[in-house]
């Protein structure tokens, strides 16, 4: 069994005739978030998760009502892990920079999560909360409704990008790669082929976020 541990909570209300369950319901969407780290979402299945779990099937349905009211709790349960409180005396740019970081390291640590996400046919609470959050410190800070919305979207997606592709990549194979390219075409490659891997190492990451900021500070100074 994958990182579960055995508790005495309720799932449900205690007024609920029948047997103690086991699990909590957190416990459980968090088992179901690890194995769709494992497996993907498609791949995912309640029959899975209960095998995960040495339960039946049937005894799911006690915690959720069905596999998309459980999908739906997965992601926020995995996007109320990103939120954290502002600093005090942060500035606007800090406080956006250490959301993107949360949100980067939320994409990298669940590459599947955005597959949820688009899955979905009512919003995620958590994730719309993170974008509440960000548009606040963007509108507070003076830029124009477009020019947030804008800037909201170039962060998430980078976040987004860059995390679901550090999780993807296969660093150790890509110089390889490069070199069995003919040189002559790709000079520039070949040449950088023992260090092609840092283009996604999180210094590479950090570096594309002081350049997404310097720019929307620029922005905001014109």
């Amino acid at each position: 069994m994958y990182g579960v541990r055995m508790s005495s909570e309720p799932a449900l209300s205690s007024s609920r005739p029948g047997p103690r369950p086991r699990f909590t319901r957190e416990q459980v969407l968090r088992e179901a978030l690890a194995l769709i780290d494992r497996v993907g979402a498609h791949a995912f299945s309640m029959r899975a998760l209960a095998d995960e779990l040495e339960i039946g099937v049937m005894t799911l349905y006690g915690y959720v009502r069905n596999k998309e009211e459980l999908l739906e709790a997965v992601t926020n349960l995995a996007f109320a892990d990103a939120h954290r409180d502002q600093a005090a005396g942060d500035s606007w740019d800090e406080a956006l920079a250490t959301i993107v970081r949360d949100l980067h390291g939320l994409f990298r640590r669940h590459p599947n999560l955005v597959t949820l996400v688009l899955a979905q046919t009512s919003p995620s609470p958590e994730l719309f909360r993170l974008r509440e959050r960000m548009l606040d410190i963007l509108c507070t800070a003076g830029f124009d409704s477009d020019a947030a919305l804008y800037a909201l979207g170039a962060l998430c997606n980078y976040a987004l990008g860059f995390g679901g592709a550090q999780a993807a990549a296969a660093p150790i194979e890509m110089p390889e790669r490069i070199r069995a390219l003919p040189p002559e075409e790709f000079p520039r490659l070949a040449a950088a082929s023992d260090s092609y891997a840092s283009h996604l190492s999180d210094q590479a990451f950090e570096f594309g976020l002081a350049l997404l900021l310097g720019g929307l500070r620029n922005h905001l100074a014109q």
